[in-house]
């Protein structure tokens, strides 16, 4: 059982790629040899986080926690460290440990600074030495906030890495790398015929690379698309050319605009987002209860959405409540009151029936709709003939890997997993060009005006009494874009409710 154990760590993936932690173990061997000449290496052991903040407890760090787990178990009688700093970057983080140490009998060391903990000068000297560092750390992260700060200030990219489509320039600010920024705007017109799943799989199936592989990093499944990315990529306004940063500062949670170049129109950006919004699943809350207007109801005193609650003042009730009633550290509390879930279903479906029966301006609307497919752009030559010729070498490669296992030079198994993949692949291309051949034909043969718009509303309002739960959520999301409910007071100390449906097919207000 070792006699002493040593903990090292440093703070960043960079340091742990350039060894930096090893110059802590070889100080400690040398250290120890000097400290303990008797001593050898077997009497030691070393426990490393590499790359792990010194602002998490040892119980949450991977070395961390199996040292306290050794400690507690008596294995070893002193823990040495670079410098207490290493040990943590909290005043409290440090005492903590101290404690758990010496209620074990188990000595703390520093091997470059001088401190004897086992008299009151000397723990005086350890807090002094651990206050110390928390206020370098404070200060590092107040003068790198500031320096992000004024970058951001002067246009340049201080968010991490550049997102999918960009680079940074010299200058420090975003530029297009157009062979990603190729990709994204594919993905957002691929999105308006399929959903994310199946965009992945059309990525997958042409050999587009993603994020991860275009930007060379290894990382596990780099090579594949999953709805995931698509995801992300769809809700990253930063496309658009605007991107929120949040200031630099713990106290004042101001927030600036940052201009970036223009992958995406705006137009096309929304469109994703709404989409993106009606495919979001209806949740149910306490007791099984499906919100029917999830993702609607927005407050109509501050803006920010309104979500399900089961917090109940009396029992069986639901409500829809502000998100901005919890104060998160984002600024003010909203005092917006909660709105009773069933009452304000209720009034919506009623007004959505009212709506359908005195559509007023919505009848030339739907109308114009229905014949809309008849202006729709062609579909892109280009990709067309994309899809042809992915088409040709996938099964020229289909041959060759059947040619290779003639010859034995791969296995049956290696060749039939190849081959799947490449079927897989086939099928969902041939399925996009057959896709983009139907669709070129609608657009040559939709004729206007087949459909009488009132008679359609007609039907839709006679079933509203019969629908199910789902299929009611899925009609009120069809036509409604927006609900803002306000809480007033009467003047007489009530609250009541103010709500305003705002419909798809209604002229913007």
């Amino acid at each position: 059982m070792p006699r002493f154990a040593v903990y090292c760590r440093v703070s960043s993936e960079e340091q742990a790629e350039k060894g930096t932690i090893e110059g802590q173990v070889e100080y400690a061997k040398k250290y120890l040899d000097l400290y303990s000449p008797e001593s050898k290496e077997a009497d030691c052991a070393f426990y490393l986080d590499e790359g792990i903040s010194g602002t998490l407890p040892l119980g949450e760090r991977p070395a961390g926690a199996k040292m306290i787990a050794d400690a507690a178990e008596g294995k070893f009688e002193a823990l040495f460290v670079y410098r207490l700093d290493r040990l943590a970057r909290s005043v409290r983080h440090v005492l903590d440990t101290y404690e758990f140490l010496e209620r074990r009998g188990i000595a703390l060391k520093s091997m470059v600074e001088a401190f004897d903990t086992g008299t009151p000068t000397g723990k005086f000297f350890m807090t002094l030495l651990a206050s110390i560092a928390a206020l370098e750390r404070d200060t590092i992260l107040e003068r790198t906030s500031l320096g992000k700060e004024r970058s951001a200030r002067q246009g340049k990219w201080v968010s991490g890495p550049p997102p999918f489509g960009y680079r940074i320039g010299e200058d420090g600010r975003l530029v297009v790398f157009e062979p990603e920024a190729r990709t994204v705007r594919l993905i957002f017109n691929l999105y308006g015929e399929m959903s994310t799943i199946g965009v992945a799989g059309y990525l997958n199936a042409c050999g587009i690379p993603t994020p991860a592989v275009s930007k060379n990093r290894k990382t596990k499944g780099a090579g594949k698309w999953h709805a995931g990315h698509v995801s992300v990529i769809l809700r990253n306004k930063v496309y658009t050319g605007d991107h929120i940063l949040l200031k630099f500062s713990r106290k004042n949670k101001e927030t600036f605009r940052l201009e970036t170049p223009e992958i995406v129109d705006r137009k096309v950006y929304a469109l994703a987002q709404e989409k993106l919004a009606l495919n979001s699943s209806p949740a149910r809350g306490g007791k099984g209860w499906r919100y029917l207007l999830r993702g609607l109801v927005f407050c109509g005193h501050c803006g920010r959405a309104m979500v399900g609650s089961s917090a109940q003042s009396q029992k069986g009730r639901v409500y829809y409540r502000c998100t901005g009633v919890l104060n998160n550290g984002s600024g003010k509390k909203c005092g917006a009151k909660m709105v009773r879930a069933d009452e304000l279903e209720n009034a919506v479906w009623e007004d959505i029936r009212r709506f359908i029966q005195n559509p007023g301006r919505i009848l030339d609307l739907l109308e114009a709709g229905l014949s809309a497919n008849k202006n729709a752009p062609q579909p892109a030559r280009s990709e067309m003939q994309l899809l042809e010729s992915l088409i040709i070498d996938k099964q020229s490669l289909r041959e060759k890997i059947v040619s290779l296992y003639a010859r034995g030079i791969v296995t049956a198994q290696e060749a039939e997993k190849e081959l799947k993949a490449l079927a897989d692949d086939i099928e969902t291309i041939t399925a996009r060009k057959e896709f983009l051949f139907s669709r070129r034909d609608m657009v040559q043969e939709t004729e206007p005006g087949v459909i009488d718009a009132r008679v359609l509303l007609e039907n839709l309002g006679g079933r509203m009494n019969s629908m199910t739960c789902r299929e009611r959520a899925e009609f009120v999301r069809g036509l409604v874009k927006k609900i803002e409910v306000a809480t007033v007071n009467d003047g007489e100390g009530v609250f009541k409710s103010r709500v305003v449906v705002r419909y798809r097919f209604q002229e913007p207000v």
